[in-house]
């Protein structure tokens, strides 16, 4: 397996900071990996980006930006793009505000999914919280379950894993599963996406997925696939790839944009 072989998807658009952030996004692949890059966006003046051997746009279209989780499930429509528009074996979803922050190459990634068909980091606590991982299985019975299986049986509490979406490690089969599956329940599930005050968004479709519908295609990914001082002691950890700066489904902020952007560069976050 090559570089070429394997993509990174990046969707761009929301609030301007989203667009400057996701142009570091972008870079920190381009610089520390020979990967090519997929963005989606909506806006590709706003990013500053141009197209070249490595780096391929679509356009977004679209997005109910008045149903919240539509701006979320938005990756959706990116990934399916990617898979009519590429033909990387391997796909690397990564979000806007998150950056690879060492040097990583194929090698990497297929050793890291070690014959699985995706890939994520489990999410185990939430800092300054007592958030754990019974917590975490109380939250996707009450809500991602609630919204996309209501008649479903949880996993084991030994069994589940939250995992976060913000970075996740595909081969082209699986995300093909995966999209013809999240299609299905899209169009089974209209209407604002949302129970109560949480809205139900990509991270709930990954979640079930992995968990409930095809709990044996999934690799949990070591912490420094999606390390964020949000779930990690000790950000920034040394050994990290990928730092990502979550502001919990707000958009970046000015302060975080300059971290952003130190990251990747001088490999710390």
């Amino acid at each position: 397996m090559n570089a070429t072989e394997i993509w990174v998807c990046v969707v761009i658009h929301g609030h301007p900071t989203y667009y400057l952030s996701g142009r570091q996004a972008v870079l920190s692949v381009l610089r520390r990996s020979g990967f090519g890059v997929f963005v989606v966006t909506d806006n590709l003046l706003k990013t500053g980006l141009r197209r070249s051997r490595r780096l391929m746009t679509h356009p977004l279209g679209s997005v109910e930006h008045q149903v919240r989780a539509r701006r979320f499930l938005a990756k959706f429509t990116a990934l399916e793009a990617f898979l009519e528009h590429t033909e990387s074996e391997w796909v690397m979803l990564m979000d806007a505000d998150a950056v690879l922050v060492r040097d990583l190459n194929a090698e990497d990634v297929r050793r890291a999914l070690d014959g699985r068909g995706m890939g994520l980091v489990e999410q185990t606590t939430i800092i300054n919280s007592t958030m754990n991982r019974t917590d975490f299985l109380k939250h996707y019975k009450e809500y991602s379950l609630a919204w996309l299986a209501p008649d479903a049986y949880p996993p084991s509490l030994e069994d589940f894993r939250f995992y976060n979406s913000g970075v996740v490690l595909a081969t082209r089969e699986e995300m093909k599963r995966f999209l013809a599956w999240a299609r299905e329940m899209l169009a089974n599930r209209p209407g604002d996406h949302r129970v109560g005050e949480h809205i139900i968004a990509d991270q709930d479709y990954f979640q079930y997925y992995t968990n409930n519908l095809c709990p044996g295609s999934c690799q949990e990914l070591p912490w420094y696939w999606n390390h964020c001082e949000h779930w990690d002691q000790g950000f920034p950890r040394p050994g990290a790839y990928v730092a990502h700066f979550s502001n919990f489904c707000l958009r970046p902020g000015w302060r975080q944009l300059l971290r952003i952007r130190a990251a990747w560069r001088q490999g710390v976050g």
